[in-house]
This record gives C-alpha cells, structure tokens and sequence, in this order.
C-alpha cells in the first residue's frame, strides 16, 4: 500500500460510523448536503484505495532488450599458436541478444581482418523470452575456402546453442551445479554449468573481479558427449555482462575479451 492511503482508509472508517455531533447536523437544513458530501468523498477515498498508484514496476510495459558486446578474440595454447602460423589467430567478435516479436534472438559471431576471404564463425537462436523454451538454432562458417551451414526448429525443453546459453546463465546464475542441453550443429549434448567462484581477471589493462562458470560435457548412457569447452566470466554488476568467454573445440582455445 503506497504512502498515504492510511489516512485515507482512517477517513473512510470514520465516516462510515458518524458521529452523535454528525447525527444532529443531518437533523439540520444541511444535513442532505451533508450526506451528499460524505458519500462523494467516500467513494473517492475507496476509488483511490482500489487503483493502483501510477508507475508501479508491473504496470510498465516489459523492456525491449537490445544488448550488444564487442570482443577482441585471440587463438590460446600451444595447438592454437601452431594454428595461427597458418591461419588468422585473431580478430574480432560480438555477441547480440535482441528481442523481435516477443522471441529473443541471440547470435555469437566471431571474424578476422586478416582474412581476405571474409572467414567468419556465426552460432545463434531463437527463444521465448519469458520460458526461455527455444524455437530454432542454427550455425555457419565459412573458413578456408569451406562454407556450412545448418538451421533447424527444436522442440525439446531446456536446449540452448552457445549464445542463449550464455543468457540463460547470466539471467539466473547458477549456485550449484546445473544441468543443460546444448544445441551444436545439429546435434544436442547434454552439459553441466559448474559455478567455479570469483576470479581477477585482467582484460584491456585492468584487473577486476568477475565470476567464472565453466561448461563441460557429461557422460551419459545412450547420448554423444559434448567434446568441446566453454568457460564464461560475468562481471559482478547488475546486468551480469560477459566480459570473457573461452570457447575450446579440437585442442584450440579462442579467448573472446570485452572491448
């Protein structure tokens, strides 16, 4: 109940048991006015109680969210280095989450000037943003002079591809060990997010603390493992905001840092 409307309900109730002082004014000529009066005010002071004050939280209309993070992104570890003697072991990468009709559209995109044939890797979704229950997927690179692509609808609960993955741990950081499922090129594999704690981390120059939360594949009877690596830090500040992302995948780690 907003401020002030205890003084209302306290009118309310007292004029709804007048007083001997009141009784004796309706015997009056005024009294019919008086009555008149009281009732007006009545119904104003219960029409105030029952109508919601003006910009509570739950009657603005839901925020559109339009984020996109710049990254500088660089081939890590030894297989990584040997790699980028012979292809672009950096370049340039953004995440975007973006509502559209009501669905939220992620994409996680990574490219490199040094490549003058426009080489690029694309992985993204698309979900319902209130259940996060996903709609489709897809991915594409072209690299090397070989191009793919691949786009499907899911229908299965709770799969994510790389870049809602990412937003579903920054919406609701996981405490413990957690469960997913991870949509990759067409397959899915079941994963755990396991929260490893607050780390420094230096990025650009300068150190702060960020919270690291490692994705791995998990053995399960019957199901394909996932053999790649996923490691993400979330700055602690409101919006979570992935300033690193290492995505491992065949003995090469590309290490995504916030601009």
């Amino acid at each position: 109940m907003r401020a002030g409307h205890g003084r209302r309900l306290a009118f309310v109730l007292e004029r709804a048991h007048p007083s001997a002082d009141d009784r004796k004014w309706d015997k009056s000529g005024n009294g019919n006015k008086m009555k008149l009066f009281q009732k007006t005010m009545l119904a104003g002071a219960v029409l105030a109680l029952l109508t919601p004050a003006l910009g509570l939280p739950d009657e603005r209309p839901a925020a559109v969210l339009d984020e996109q993070f710049q990254y500088r992104w660089q081939l890590k570890n030894l297989v990584g280095a040997v790699a980028g003697l012979f292809l672009p072991n950096q370049g340039d990468g953004s995440l975007t989450f973006k509502t559209t009709n009501g669905h939220l559209r992620s994409e996680l995109m990574i490219t490199s000037s040094a490549s003058r044939q426009g080489e690029y890797f694309r992985y993204g979704s698309e979900i319902d943003k209130s259940t996060l229950q996903p709609i489709r997927a897809w991915s594409a690179y072209s690299w090397r002079g070989e191009s793919k692509s691949r786009s499907e609808e899911i229908e299965k609960q709770g799969v994510f591809d790389v870049a809602a993955g990412i937003f579903a741990i920054r919406r609701d950081p996981p405490e413990k060990s957690r469960r997913m499922e991870i949509w990759s090129e067409g397959k899915i594999y079941p994963v755990v997010v396991t929260p490893r704690g607050t780390e420094l981390r230096k990025l650009s120059g300068k150190s702060l603390y960020a919270r690291h939360y490692s994705i791995r594949g998990v053995e399960i009877p019957g199901r394909r493992k996932w053999k790649g690596k996923m490691d993400l830090w979330l700055a602690r500040d409101e919006a979570a905001t992935p300033v690193e992302i290492v995505i491992s995948r065949n003995l090469a780690d590309v290490r995504l840092e916030l601009k």
